[in-house]
């Protein structure tokens, strides 16, 4: 939590979203290409876009599939005031 009502810097809301990521997906690996304070409902949210690279459990596709079909697009907010997760969406 944030105290003196200060909110988070970027690279704090970054790091936040990677430890949430990585206790979900472990050993994955996150981009994030757009990075955006945003408001709402009154309250300041960034809002982290990007991909996320998981490995497959399965040991027979690391040799099928193609690398690029573990990789899908993350779109994640964080408050800006409270450093909590708010809702991620992986598509």
């Amino acid at each position: 939590m944030v105290e003196d009502n200060k909110l988070l810097t970027e690279a704090e809301a970054r790091l936040i979203a990677d430890k949430f990521l990585l206790s979900k997906y472990y050993n994955s690996k996150t981009e994030f290409s757009i990075n955006e304070l945003i408001t709402i409902d009154n309250s300041p949210v960034y809002q982290l876009q990007g991909k996320i690279t998981m490995n497959s459990r399965n040991q027979l596709n690391r040799f099928i599939l193609h690398k690029t079909a573990n990789d899908h697009k993350l779109k994640i907010e964080i408050d800006a005031m409270q450093g909590k997760m708010l809702h991620y969406e992986i598509s």
